[in-house]
């Protein structure tokens, strides 16, 4: 049985374009190089010079925010223009955040983080239609699963060394800086796609024969799938909070290194589970609830009853195992099921939808998780909790409608849901 599988995943693998490799390696070293400024910036804004954390959440909450209206645009100019140059345009200002770290003025600091991630936003949806269109169809929930692989692989590696310098006393903002050069290569990465084999733009339904397909009903799933990612976004705060909880959780507050080892274990689980998931996993509608919503939701619950009930380190970095365990979830199935129920010419605004969908929560998200948690640490959880557990139980609600309205059919027949 395990040969067997193992010549499955390699047979997937196999499927995967040059194309695709290309993009997914773009992620890799573009997660290089701004994962590491991420886990740091918290550390750097709080404990080097010395503001409120309400700060980091308000800086943190306009970048994901206001990420929604880029995201949109980014999508709505994929779809208008060559994707491939919309994503490198993005990406080529990515750089900006490897800059936050050479002034210790709050604002400068802020404006350039904040400018680097609506420059992700803007390039993430024209990239996601753009692996769309260069994969083979029945490869696409193993190629976002790839895709998220390769990006949160980087962002550990990335993480790690800069856990890496932070023990060999390499100042923080020269570190930041490092990862100006990752950056750079993703985007050379991108210039490389050369697009010689393209595939249907949206992803059909195989097991639904088209005579009993319903796009109405679809598109009542696509909009129920866009309202759960906004609540969602309400639960899904920057890791930047837990990285603090950890350095404040020892003896030694401050402990930086402890601070982004939590980090490390979030991105490597969230890397594997991502790709594993979507190799044995083909209903990405009930997997996005049951395996990416709902694990999120209990982990952030038991990262605020950790703190609450002062209990040992290692149960708080248990819980941030599960919480990467349900990112990977969410990563590989939200687009996944994205190009399933949106195909054609809008395909590239339909990813544009489901990042402002998520960036809209987590403006909110953000910022109430910067003013909770200046009043108790463990409070901002156990909210991230109660949104998550709305998120799962909204969109399971819509799965168990939408595969009645499948079985059906239009007609009245009997067809099997692919997408649950």
């Amino acid at each position: 049985m395990e040969n067997g599988n193992a010549g499955q995943v390699s047979h997937r693998l196999h499927r995967l374009s040059g194309d695709a490799w290309l993009l997914n390696f773009s992620a890799f070293f573009a997660d290089l190089g701004y994962q590491g400024v991420t886990a740091l910036f918290p550390l750097w804004v709080v404990l080097e010079l010395h503001r409120a954390v309400y700060w980091y959440g308000l800086i943190t909450g306009i970048a994901f925010g206001v990420g929604a209206l880029f995201a949109y645009v980014g999508g709505r100019v994929g779809d208008r223009f060559d994707k491939k140059y919309v994503s490198i345009a993005g990406n080529s200002l990515l750089p900006l955040m490897a800059l936050s770290g050479l002034t210790h003025h709050l604002w400068a600091s802020g404006l350039l983080f904040v400018l680097g991630w609506w420059a992700r936003y803007f390039r993430t949806p024209p990239r996601r239609a753009l692996l769309v269109h260069v994969t083979a169809e029945e490869a696409r929930a193993q190629a976002f699963g790839m895709l998220h692989a390769l990006d949160i692989a980087g962002g550990m590696l990335s993480a790690l060394l800069a856990m890496l310098f932070l023990w060999l006393r390499v100042p923080m903002g020269r570190i930041i800086l490092y990862a100006a050069v990752p950056l750079v290569i993703s985007t050379v990465l991108l210039l490389f796609v050369k697009r010689t084999k393209l595939y249907t733009q949206a992803t059909p339904l195989k097991e639904v024969p088209a005579e009993v397909r319903d796009a109405k009903s679809d598109r009542r799933l696509f909009m129920a799938m866009l309202f759960a990612a906004t609540l969602y976004g309400f639960s899904f705060y920057n890791l930047g909070f837990p990285i603090l909880t950890a350095a404040n959780g020892h003896a030694n507050r401050g402990a930086y290194e402890m601070g982004v080892l939590a980090y490390v274990l979030y991105l490597g689980v969230s890397a594997v589970s991502g790709y594993v998931l979507a190799v044995i996993r083909n209903r990405p509608l009930r997997s996005l609830w049951l395996l990416g919503y709902l694990p999120s939701a209990l982990a952030s619950g038991l990262i605020g009853l950790s703190v609450a009930l002062h209990m040992p380190m290692v149960t708080f970095y248990g819980a941030v195992i599960v919480l990467g365990l349900g990112m990977g979830a969410v990563e590989t199935f939200e687009p996944t099921l994205t190009s399933s129920l949106v195909g054609g010419a809008r395909l590239s605004r339909g990813m544009g939808l489901l990042s402002v969908s998520r960036s809209l929560g987590q403006f909110l998200s953000n910022v109430a998780m910067g003013l909770l948690f200046a009043l108790s640490e463990s409070v901002p959880y156990f909210y991230a909790f109660a949104a998550a557990m709305a998120a799962t139980l909204i969109l399971g609600v819509a799965d168990v409608r939408h595969r009645r309205r499948k079985a059906q059919g239009p007609t009245g027949g009997v067809a099997r849901d692919a997408v649950a």
